[in-house]
C-alpha cells in the first residue's frame, strides 16, 4: 500500500514539476506509457479536453500510434464536436451511483458527430472490445473540464480502482492548465509566479525548487542551507498559505 502511495506521488510531483517548468507534457506521457498501461490493463487511455464549447483531443497513450490518427480521420476531421452533448453522451452509460461509463461502442460516446457505420469501422479498425469513460472535473469537484477514456482491445478483468488512480494522476495534470473563464487549457502554468507575493527572497527561492521537484536536500545543496533551515523556511511558507504537506502547495499555488 505505502509503496502504491509512494508511486503516485511521484508521478503527481513529475507532473506539477512538468507544468510549472514548460516541459513537454507529451513526451512525459510517452516516457511513462508503459506505466500507464500496465496500471490499468488498459490498452489505450485518451483524454478528451472541453475547449469553450467544444470537445479536442488531449492526449492519447498507446503503444501503436494509430488510435490517435483514426479519431482524427473518423471524428473530428472536419467538423466540431458540441461538449455538452459529449457530456450527456457519457451520462447516458453513467453506472448507477458511479460516476464512470462503460460501453463497448464509440457511436455511444461520439453520437451526433460520427454515424454508426463509420462508428462500427473505427472500432474494427482500433480493435476496441470495452471502453470505460471517468470525467475530471475542476478544482471545486462540480463542473465537468475533461473526460478520460480506458479503452481495452481484449477481454480483460477491468480494475475500477486503478483506473480511479490514473484518473486522478490526471486531474493533477488538467486542472492547474485549466482556465474557468475562458474555458479553455493552457500548454503550462502562467500564474504561480503571481502567487509568490507572500514569501520572502529566500522562501521563494526554495519554494521554486520544491515546485521543480527538488528534495530537501537537494535543495539546501543548491541554496548552500542547511537542511534545517530549509525545513525551517518550509514550515514558514506552508503556514502562509494554509497547507500542511508539498502536495497540498502545488494544488493551492494552481488554484488561483
Amino acid at each position: 500500500m505505502e509503496e502504491k502511495e509512494n508511486t503516485i506521488q511521484s508521478k503527481i510531483i513529475e507532473f506539477q514539476s512538468c507544468i510549472i517548468q514548460g516541459r513537454d507534457i507529451n513526451a512525459m506521457l510517452h516516457k511513462d506509457r508503459d506505466f500507464y498501461l500496465k496500471r490499468t490493463q488498459a490498452d489505450i487511455i485518451s483524454l478528451f479536453l472541453r475547449e469553450q464549447n467544444n470537445v479536442k483531443i488531449g492526449y492519447v497513450i498507446e503503444a501503436h500510434h494509430r488510435y490517435k490518427h483514426l479519431l482524427k480521420e473518423y471524428v473530428f476531421d472536419k467538423n466540431s464536436f458540441s461538449w455538452n452533448d459529449f457530456i450527456k453522451n457519457c451520462k447516458n452509460h453513467f453506472t448507477s451511483n458511479m460516476k464512470y461509463a462503460h460501453t463497448s461502442s464509440l457511436y455511444e460516446l461520439f453520437k451526433g458527430l460520427i454515424s454508426k457505420k463509420n462508428a462500427i469501422e473505427l472500432s474494427k479498425k482500433a480493435q476496441l472490445k470495452d471502453i470505460i469513460t471517468m470525467p475530471i472535473y475542476d478544482f471545486d469537484n462540480k463542473t465537468e473540464i475533461a473526460f478520460i477514456c480506458f479503452m481495452f482491445q481484449n477481454k480483460v478483468e477491468i480494475k475500477i480502482p486503478k483506473l480511479k488512480e490514473v484518473k486522478e494522476l490526471f486531474e493533477t495534470l488538467t486542472r492547474p492548465l485549466h482556465d474557468e473563464h475562458y474555458g479553455i487549457f493552457y500548454t503550462k502554468c502562467r500564474r504561480i509566479d503571481e502567487e509568490l507575493k507572500l514569501l520572502t527572497a529566500q522562501e521563494k527561492r526554495i519554494v521554486r525548487k520544491v515546485l521543480s521537484g527538488k528534495s530537501y536536500t537537494e535543495i539546501a545543496e543548491i541554496l548552500n542551507l542547511s537542511i534545517n533551515t530549509v525545513k525551517t523556511h518550509m514550515k514558514s511558507i506552508f503556514r502562509k498559505y494554509q497547507v500542511n504537506s508539498k502536495i497540498e502547495l502545488y494544488n493551492k499555488l494552481n488554484s488561483y
